[in-house]
């Protein structure tokens, strides 16, 4: 895994991460999702995703291990610390995140604005605090991931969109 100013060698346990991944082909078009990494080698990956061939969404929440190690794994933006306490309830709210027309960001739901829609809930509710808007954040893990896919490299970052 290649190394930048911002970059991390490792998943910080606890550790809330935009997770984002190479759909394939030539696109720079990724799908979106968040990682909340709970132990060395282990945690869950929360995100929304729709069949081939459907509209219709469901928001999964799935055990990883060796997240990074994923071949379609690009970058993981680190937006938050959660105490294990925590959890548990980010799962349960994540779900709850509706799976609909964004009315807050005018755009039809995917993956991607699942998420924003999610961060923001997140950090309205005190879960994650965020110090540069949704749009600021979405910009930089999408500038992490498209630079990486460019470069054949994957990447850990610190978000500078929010305190972690």
């Amino acid at each position: 895994m290649t190394e930048t100013p911002s970059s991390r060698s490792t998943l910080d346990v606890n550790g809330l991460y935009i997770l984002l991944s190479d759909r394939g082909g030539l696109s720079y078009l990724f799908h979106w999702g968040f990682y909340l990494h709970q132990s060395e080698k282990s945690g869950f990956i929360h995100h929304l995703v729709n069949h081939p061939g459907s509209s219709e969404w469901v928001c999964l929440t799935q055990p990883s291990e060796e997240v990074v190690a994923s071949p379609t794994f690009l970058a993981a933006l680190k937006v938050g610390d959660l105490e294990p306490i925590l959890h548990q309830p980010l799962g349960e709210r994540l779900h709850r995140i509706p799976i609909c027309h964004s009315t807050r960001f005018h755009e039809d739901i995917t993956c991607r604005v699942w998420l924003k829609e999610a961060l923001f809930a997140l950090d309205d509710e005190g879960y994650i605090k965020l110090v540069k808007s949704v749009g600021d954040i979405e910009e930089e893990a999408k500038h992490l991931a498209t630079r990486n896919k460019s470069l054949g490299r994957r990447t850990i970052a610190l978000s500078g969109g929010s305190i972690a």
